[in-house]
């Protein structure tokens, strides 16, 4: 039933999640809205492994790479890579894709950034493996041939763009007390502005616009940074809600996050418990690595035969790595890097 269904949603174009997903969406912030680019300091390098349903046949894998730097000029880089598949190689996607922004407020204790994002994506589709109704008998499987006839091209490539804004305030505790300092970043994006088409039976249809709406709070309280967040997103008919709260007492990262289809935390909606830990490590020659793991409960219907998600990310931290630095020849020029960033191990 589950791989009919897979079948059904490549072959007529209607796919809901058209796009991978993450459940540490917080350590993927240039994938989900490229003002993040070079919001903290120096430069990030991110890399993420997620594995979904792994005892489905067929695993549904998505690996992505990114970096961003800070640069003059109140400026900030960025390339992102994933690649997905879905299924038995029924679906392969790629895509790479560079991000800019630009820093319009630029205070002490507040930051508004706007970014975009272009590149481009490929998908192809192995017609070979694909299994139709008309091709199965009842007991003995696989028998008849079908009378589908799949298109002449197994590939697609098509530009993509993508926008967005965020906003960051930063505020400290100057009195003696356990509380100490707090970092809110509110934002949000649009993506596939370009309305790409993306079918293979050349039908016209276009990727849906998604919607990505997230935020967080990063609170130091004696050497404890807490972090709760949220992120929504909409594609069309598909919405997904994901909340909860990150705890670190360094070395060590803990949390408990659920992911839920509206905003309305009802039984019927939930898809996921969403259990992470993970280490911060010693800065080691300038850079501070970190490792995250995360494991997803299914609690939909799904449960019984999914067995959950694996996602593992490792973040490098180079706060003073900061592009363009050496190269401007006058002073009035150089950034003055008092952005509230987030925390030191934990941007």
């Amino acid at each position: 039933m589950l791989i009919g269904t897979i079948i059904q949603m490549i072959v007529c174009g209607n796919v809901w999640g058209q796009d991978p997903n993450y459940s540490q969406f917080y350590n993927n912030p240039i994938y989900y809205n490229s003002s993040m680019t070079g919001i903290n300091d120096g430069t990030t390098l991110r890399s993420n492994v997620r594995n979904q349903w792994g005892p489905i046949p067929g695993r549904f894998n998505t690996v992505s790479v990114s970096v961003d730097a800070q640069s003059l000029f109140k400026m900030g880089f960025g390339l992102n890579m994933y690649s997905d598949i879905a299924g038995e190689a029924f679906l392969r996607t790629n895509g790479a894709s560079m991000t800019y922004s630009y820093r319009m407020i630029d205070a002490k204790n507040l930051v508004l950034q706007t970014g975009v994002s272009a590149g481009v994506v490929t998908k192809a589709l192995d017609w070979d493996k694909l299994v139709f109704s008309d091709q199965l008998d009842e007991t003995r499987g696989v028998v008849y041939s079908s009378q589908f006839i799949p298109s002449s091209s197994n590939r697609i490539t098509y530009a993509d763009l993508n926008s967005g804004a965020v906003i960051r305030f930063n505020g400290a505790n100057k009195r003696r007390g356990a509380f100490k300092r707090i970092t809110s970043t509110f934002g949000g994006s649009v993506h596939h502005l370009s309305q790409p088409k993306d079918d293979f039976l050349g039908s016209e249809k276009s990727v849906p616009l998604r919607f990505i709406y997230h935020g967080d709070v990063q609170m130091l309280i004696n050497d404890v940074i807490i972090r709760p967040g949220l992120i929504f997103e909409h594609q069309r008919t598909f919405k997904t809600f994901s909340m909860g709260i990150n705890f670190v007492q360094k070395p060590f990262t803990f949390g408990l996050w659920v992911r839920n289809r509206t905003f309305a935390l009802s039984g019927n909606a939930y898809d996921s418990f969403i259990f992470t830990t993970g280490m911060n490590l010693k800065n080691w020659n300038g850079m501070t690595p970190k490792i995250q793991y995360s494991y997803d409960i299914t609690v939909s219907r799904l449960k019984t035969s999914s067995f959950g998600t694996h996602e593992i990310t490792l973040v490098l931290e180079m706060p003073n790595k900061v592009l363009l630095k050496n190269s401007a020849k006058n002073s009035a020029f150089k950034r003055t890097y008092s952005c509230p960033s987030g925390f030191d191990g934990y941007n």
